[in-house]
């Protein structure tokens, strides 16, 4: 508790102390100078390092009520809009804690939530300054591939243990507009759905030439990764699979709609742009 204590006083009393459930918002937070603002984060803000000793108070379904009080925060940053009665609006009604909600889905409300937070930190100059930079590394990314065929794209969320419900992206969110920005197409760009859950009938029919799978933080030693593609290497009528472009990704920041788009755009270009490796 007196860790609890002594890092609710962290912040001055001028600036807002701020509890983030959602990992962008924390490191969007940190990007901009103000992560001795941080009193609280949930169990998944991991990075930057410098979150690993502020106090964990739970995720969004299971947070640690006692101790968000006992941090005494000013805001509470929540993921998206959420239901009117969870259990952390209640808390911050009762207690007269204020609520941002962190609804970035595409790059737009990146922007917006960069320059929300920037505001509400009082670090206006910082936030302009980030967006800015997002901009002109992503127009480089864009630029240098500019001319080149637009691969198909087949771009999955949580690495599935098998392939008859694959999780992907449509559009409407930022991971679509990063494959198309880079120079390639997602092949259910198109979904109404922001994150829809397809059939392997539907990925052979659309015939990806580029298979991402996204597996965050997971550990991909050759092992796994020989595990991972065997899913895949009886599925040669796949033009992807027939020439050895699946990829198997760890890097969390590809799925965190953060300052680190940047990195995601340039990871994205890499293996989109690869050169076949045909496994014949």
């Amino acid at each position: 508790m007196l860790a609890i204590l002594l890092s609710a006083a962290a912040a001055t009393a001028d600036q807002p102390r701020v509890v983030a459930i959602a990992p962008n918002a924390a490191e969007i937070i940190c990007g901009l100078g103000a992560c001795d603002q941080l009193v609280g984060v949930s169990r998944f803000c991991t990075y930057p390092p410098e979150l690993k000793n502020v106090p964990k108070i739970g995720g969004l379904r299971d947070p640690n009520l006692e101790m968000i009080v006992a941090l005494q925060p000013d805001f509470l940053i929540l993921r998206g809009g959420g239901e009117a009665s969870h259990p952390l609006r209640r808390l911050a009604e009762e207690r007269n804690i204020r609520i941002y909600d962190d609804a970035v889905e595409t790059l737009d409300e990146l922007y917006k939530t960069i320059g929300d937070l920037g505001q509400l930190l009082d670090r206006r100059e910082q936030a302009e300054r980030m967006i800015r930079q997002i901009h002109d590394e992503l127009a480089t990314v864009r630029d240098s591939r500019q001319g080149r065929p637009r691969p198909r794209v087949l771009f999955t969320l949580g690495g599935p243990v098998g392939l008859s419900s694959i999780f992907t992206v449509g559009r409407d969110t930022f991971v679509n507009e990063l494959i198309e920005l880079v120079g390639g197409e997602n092949i259910f760009g198109g979904h109404a759905t922001r994150y829809p859950n397809v059939s392997l009938e539907e990925v052979v029919g659309r015939n990806p030439q580029v298979i991402i799978e996204s597996m965050p933080g997971e550990p991909i030693d050759d092992a796994r990764r020989k595990e991972l593609w065997q899913r895949w290497e009886s599925l040669d009528q796949i033009e992807a699979v027939r020439t050895g472009r699946v990829y198997f990704v760890s890097e969390e920041y590809l799925t965190v709609p953060s300052q680190r788009v940047t990195l995601s755009a340039g990871k994205l270009a890499e293996l989109i742009h690869a050169e076949p490796a045909s496994r014949e």
